[in-house]
């Protein structure tokens, strides 16, 4: 499988078939980095931290509030006390 090198601006790229991107398990907009060995080149996807974008998208929900229902949630008693009253006798 080939592809020819095509202008692309005031830069050169390579389309990259389907199945290569298959290959690589990459899609639209993810990174890739470029190693060359000599006159190979290697394509890797980058792996993205999987915690970016947390701080902006969590100050994104707290200007949005929270509902009354969802504060009841959150100020749920987390201990074994608290939920010894939903344990499950075992009948219906």
């Amino acid at each position: 499988m080939g592809s020819a090198i095509r202008k692309i601006g005031n830069s050169a790229g390579v389309i990259l078939p389907k199945p290569v991107l298959e290959a690589l398990g990459a899609k639209l907009g993810d990174v890739v980095e470029f190693v060359t060995e000599g006159s190979v080149v290697r394509i890797a996807t980058v792996k993205r931290d999987p915690r970016d974008g947390w701080e902006e998208d969590s100050r994104k929900l707290g200007r949005l509030g929270v509902s009354d229902e969802t504060r009841e949630w959150l100020e749920a008693p987390l201990n074994a006390e608290a939920d010894a009253e939903w344990a499950w006798d075992g009948e219906w």
